[in-house]
């Protein structure tokens, strides 16, 4: 177990969600008020995008998003090559026993009343652009960190981004150093506060490999951010760069399928889902089960026992040896929380962090992550994770408390989390 000293803390009685009544109206200002000067190319972008498409049916899910669907082996992403087999069948996911009780989180296309595209296709979420302010560029859209070329910085014995030019990011932060061919977890699943539209609030797994001097990376779980899904909500994320964050574009680096590089194999689950219910604060709690396995030359991906798709090992190479690269394995595993704040408002964001509430909160409170393992080989072993004590780079803001190989039904796991300034 680990604790730190922190600047500023925060009781229950203290933290009442009001924050959100002023926050919302500021939200809806700052929506409202975007001078659009980017709409243009940024529509023209994924017009062009869902053009290339063969869609073979429409559908909208009972929220309202749109679905896309189209023949499995026409995915931009193929490349021209056919649909790869995951590593083995979808898993029913067992919830540990004990007090601390949680359930799975269910996605849209995963209820019965929900409308399915035809036999054979796969769903494509198409962007809701009428929800997003066009403040920024697409550049600044499709990428994690925008950065001036910059690939590494060591923090606290940590490889993370550089800062952004426009915005610091900050960290409740666990990684472990080890070869490594996947790993997996379970997210507490919260809905955010989040301060401005052009804010993250993110929970997730990492891969990286940095052999080649840069950080190439799979990256998924849940994130909220107005000005990237066009809603207050928090959504199913994937992303990946081969390039240390320094661009983002087919295949190179992005999110979800605003660029090619993922492969969708599921037909109930994708990048950008909505999840229901989530997690209530001193309330019921729900979890997303994630998982990635390096699998016959695809970083495959799991999320509630089901393989949802695949990043191509090649995506990697480049003219590079395939054994020096994230094409062939990882060399450290990350799991942690984090928040980008994008100085739309002046002083530091009030965005929360998992849950909102500091980690000594504990169960019903504060989010979590549970049950780490690391995969030590390619035949799929897995250990538990030691992510050693943490790290929060803004202990006022935000912060996190480890519990590795705790001996118990959870594992290694952790409380993270925090209310911001």
């Amino acid at each position: 177990m680990a604790r730190r000293t922190v600047v500023k803390k925060t009781t229950l009685t203290q933290y009442p969600r009001a924050k959100d009544i002023s926050g919302l109206k500021r939200q809806k200002e700052r929506s409202e008020n975007g001078d659009g000067r980017y709409e243009g190319e940024i529509r023209d972008y994924f017009e062009r995008r869902r053009k290339r498409l063969e869609i073979a049916a429409t559908t909208t899910t009972p929220f309202g998003q749109t679905i896309d669907w189209i023949p499995i082996n026409s995915q931009p992403s193929l490349k021209g090559t056919k649909i790869a087999e995951p590593p083995g069948e979808n898993v029913l996911i067992v919830i540990p026993k004990g007090e601390r009780i949680d359930s799975l989180a269910r996605f849209e296309l995963e209820e019965d009343k929900a409308e399915r595209g035809p036999a054979g296709t796969v769903p494509f979420l198409r962007k809701n652009l009428d929800g997003l302010s066009f403040r920024h560029s697409l550049r600044h859209l499709l990428a994690r960190y925008e950065n001036p070329g910059k690939q590494l910085v060591l923090m606290n014995g940590h490889l993370v981004p550089p800062p952004s030019v426009d915005g610091p990011h900050r960290y409740a932060f666990t990684s472990q150093s080890r070869l490594c061919f996947g790993g997996e977890g379970v997210l507490s699943a919260f809905d955010p506060y989040c301060e401005n539209s052009d804010d993250f609030s993110l929970m997730q797994i990492a891969v990286t490999n940095s052999d080649l001097g840069f950080l190439q990376t799979v990256e998924a779980g849940w994130q909220q951010r107005k000005d990237s899904y066009g809603d207050w909500h928090p959504h199913l994320f994937l992303y990946y760069t081969t390039n240390g964050y320094t661009d983002d574009d087919d295949d190179v680096g992005g999110y979800n399928e605003d660029v090619d590089g993922w492969v969708q194999y599921d037909d109930r689950v994708h990048p950008g889902a909505l999840s229901s219910p989530n997690s209530t604060r001193g309330g019921a709690q729900f979890c997303m089960q994630i998982k990635f396995q390096l699998y016959r030359d695809n970083w495959w991906f799991m999320c509630n026992g089901r393989w949802l798709g695949y990043y191509p090992a090649r995506l990697f190479m480049g003219n590079k040896s395939v054994f020096s690269t994230l094409g062939d394995h990882g060399d450290r595993i990350a799991f942690y929380g984090e928040i980008y704040d994008s100085n739309d408002m002046p002083g530091k964001t009030r965005s929360d962090m998992g849950s909102g509430y500091w980690p000594e909160y504990g169960w019903t409170w504060s989010a979590y992550q549970r049950n780490l393992m690391v995969q030590t080989s390619r035949a799929g072993d897995l250990d538990e994770y030691d992510g050693g004590l943490g790290w929060a780079s803004d202990p006022d803001m935000y912060d996190i408390e480890t519990h590795m190989r705790s001996g118990g039904t959870w594992g290694s796991y952790f409380w993270m989390g925090g209310p911001g300034a």
